[in-house]
């Protein structure tokens, strides 16, 4: 598409970045971005829980309510080429199936059981990850008519992730000062994924979950989640975090029903406070073990309180800090803390550790 295209598109992110976007506009901006420098016609671009890579929230284009089941049962089923938990743990997080599968397209059961129908001629995959944390992951289908992506197209999207995951990373922190907590909302599904019974505000919880308006009478993240605890076919229940349409962060708990594991009952919560930390600290691509020192620093513990309580040594835990400084862009304690959190995550990290039961 050529390089103004191109810097148009990068700065049109970076500019978005300085107005704290939520994370749904950021995924509008990427679908933009993307458009602006490739060519295609239907696309999702969808935020992840980074425990569970389950989608939490985004958007999608030209797919109708009904592609979101087959799509998504591919994803967490059958094996296939380019999934996204795959792609999140390469080094080059960009792929497409045509060059994946040497021309081959009816190779991917995904191509022949979903895609061959709307004539594509391409695929191009993204995972927007940060760290060890996949915070976003996208599909672009290209129309038959336009061959494959192209090496410069390619070269484009690639030069684009990095700054589209910094964006991503910093909308992903963002967590709302005014959270309400509300009841719990417990719904029912049946095989077919339709609700057969649900308690007070389940409809108005239903609307804020939908991804949008095409979405279909079960919002698409609530169906996804469904169908990973389906498809364990054992009494496995699941809980991931996602972000509604009012930018509430929500628990969904899925618990298979006593003889009848198609049938599924979920609960949505308010996600706690820890949830929210870890979220946070996600956000920003830390491991488990640098999760658990930033934590451990709002507390206000010292490097051997620390190294004592995880039982390593001091110079691991500095080796760790300069880790973490170097992630946060920051160069002290007091930066770290002053640069991650906000004064109501801060509330939030107080809150946090009550719950785990620390002393603050």
């Amino acid at each position: 598409m050529g390089v103004v295209a191109f810097t148009r598109a990068r700065d049109r992110l970076l500019a978005l970045d300085a107005r704290e976007p939520t994370a749904t506009e950021v995924c509008d901006a990427i679908v933009e971005a993307f458009h602006a420098v490739a060519r295609f016609d239907h696309c999702a671009v969808m935020t992840t829980d980074p425990q569970t890579h389950l989608p939490s929230g985004g958007t999608v284009q030209g797919f109708a309510p009904e592609d979101c089941g087959p799509f998504w049962d591919n994803e967490l089923a059958d094996p296939d080429f380019n999934k996204f938990s795959d792609l999140a743990r390469r080094v080059d997080p960009v792929a497409t199936l045509h060059e994946t599968v040497d021309g081959e397209l009816s190779r991917s059961p995904r191509f022949s059981r979903l895609y061959a129908t709307f004539g594509v001629g391409d695929e191009l995959r993204v995972a927007f990850v940060a760290g060890t944390s996949c915070l976003a992951v996208g599909v672009f289908l290209r129309p038959a008519e336009d061959g494959p992506f192209t090496a410069g197209e390619l070269t484009d999207v690639r030069a684009l992730v990095p700054v589209a995951t910094t964006v991503l990373r910093h909308a992903h922190g963002r967590i709302m000062a005014e959270s309400s907590v509300e009841p719990p909302v417990v719904l029912v599904l049946d095989g077919e994924g339709a609700v057969i019974a649900m308690s007070a505000g389940g409809q108005a919880l239903l609307d804020d979950l939908r991804v949008d308006e095409i979405d279909g009478d079960v919002p698409s993240l609530v169906q996804v989640a469904a169908a990973k605890v389906r498809s364990t076919r054992t009494a496995t229940s699941l809980t991931t975090q996602v972000r509604s349409r009012s930018g509430r962060w929500l628990r969904l708990h899925v618990t298979p029903m006593e003889g009848d594991p198609d049938r599924v009952a979920v609960t949505v919560d308010t996600a706690r406070p820890d949830d929210l930390a870890r979220i946070l600290l996600d956000s920003y691509g830390l491991t488990p073990r640098e999760t658990e020192i930033v934590l451990a620093l709002c507390r206000g513990m010292s490097t051997k309180e620390i190294a004592s309580e995880l039982t390593i040594s001091a110079h691991t835990v500095r080796d760790h800090l300069k880790a973490i400084y170097e992630k946060a862009g920051v160069s002290s304690r007091g930066e770290l803390v002053a640069g991650l959190f906000s004064n109501h995550v801060l509330d939030r990290m107080h809150e946090t550790v009550t719950h785990l039961g620390v002393p603050s």
